[in-house]
């Protein structure tokens, strides 16, 4: 697979390395982070829904409500619905995986992404600030998994955010002069509701064109004696479906299959059998701080591009990227199923009969 520096586009959504972080969470990265401060008496608590979730494999990639009001002292809390953070930025968005190259010597997590900057349930008074990944563990960057919170302790006016896993993943809190009315958390919480449906909705009409195309039924081969598999979908706005088009993929034997994520793409993929589920991450712990988070087998490439493959051959694209593609070549009859690493329940099966004479 090519080398890359900086993986800066729409990227991985269901990465599982909670034991890695917890292994930095050891190392006291949340020691000495700001912590919790009482919420005012009186003051409310608005959700935020960090992604959402559609009919099967699609998800809206998206903060619900985009925008919204507070008052200063009031709680925000995000229900992380999938794999995001939550960063107050100094800048805009940072790199969410570094590849090794002049800046790193292994491939990796972003660390200033992975790890946070303040305790779940501090007081937020500004400035640049990160909740980092979700884990499933106490005291790590969430509150409790799948959430994470901060009391408003600003001036009235508009505060911008973002995820840095998602790029054009962003939301906007505006502090309220007090005495403002606005709206109530059950209000914000309909929004977000009707944000996410009409963000899934957007999407559905490409996805299911093609559902309905050649792409939704079985591939074959074309004169060349290459089979195409989209990889993902594409074009669908703050809509991803992690799926194969098609399912299935009928060739005969010495024909090759591409795999291409297309380049509007809103996730990254890979191309792997058997699955390496739990292992995208091999931490390698440092003298001082919190380990460094390295590639781990689930996104390493084990195998050359174009390669010949045959039954009992194990193979792993490593890491694709919107616009990349990956081919094997198919060398004995059989079946060869696949799944995307990062994304559980995308899955396929190459189907290879015997050459016809």
């Amino acid at each position: 697979m090519r080398r890359i520096k900086e993986f800066t586009q729409q990227h991985i959504a269901y990465v599982l390395f909670a034991g890695a972080l917890a292994v930095g969470f050891a190392f006291g990265v949340v020691g000495n982070l700001p912590t919790t401060d009482a919420q005012d008496e009186g003051s409310q608590t608005f959700v935020v829904e960090a992604g959402g979730a559609g009919l099967g494999p699609a998800e809206a990639l998206i903060f619900a409500p985009a925008s919204f009001q507070v008052h200063r002292g009031d709680t925000v809390t995000w229900k992380i619905n999938g794999f995001h953070n939550i960063r107050f930025p100094e800048e805009g968005l940072i790199p969410f995986v570094l590849f090794a190259g002049d800046d790193v010597e292994v491939s990796q997590i972003n660390p200033d992404v992975a790890f946070p900057t303040i305790e779940g349930g501090a007081a937020y008074t500004g400035g640049p600030t990160n909740s980092g990944l979700p884990a499933s563990m106490p005291g790590g960057p969430t509150d409790t998994y799948g959430t994470f919170s901060l009391v408003i302790d600003l001036e009235p006016g508009s505060y911008n955010y973002l995820c840095d896993v998602h790029p054009g993943m962003v939301g906007v809190i505006n502090v309220a002069e007090d005495g403002v009315e606005i709206p109530g958390p059950t209000d914000v919480m309909l929004q977000a509701k009707s944000e996410i449906d009409a963000t899934l909705g957007m999407g559905s009409e490409v996805v299911q064109a093609d559902i309905e195309s050649s792409f939704g039924g079985v591939n074959t081969a074309d004169d060349s004696g290459m089979a195409h598999v989209q990889t993902g979908t594409g074009d669908t706005g703050r809509t991803t479906v992690n799926r194969f088009f098609a399912f299935t993929t009928v060739i005969e034997e010495r024909q090759s299959v591409t795999w291409t994520i297309p380049e509007g793409s809103a996730d990254p993929h890979t191309v792997t059998w058997p699955p390496y589920r739990g292992q995208d991450v091999a931490p390698i712990p440092q003298d001082e701080g919190p380990p460094l988070l390295s590639f781990g087998p689930g996104f390493t490439a084990d195998i050359p591009e174009n390669a010949s493959v045959t039954q009992g051959v194990t193979f792993n694209s490593g890491i694709m990227l919107p616009g990349q593609s990956f081919t094997l070549t198919f060398a004995e009859a059989g079946a060869y199923p696949f799944v995307c690493n990062i994304h559980p329940g995308m899955e396929g099966t190459v189907v290879v009969v015997p050459a016809s004479e």
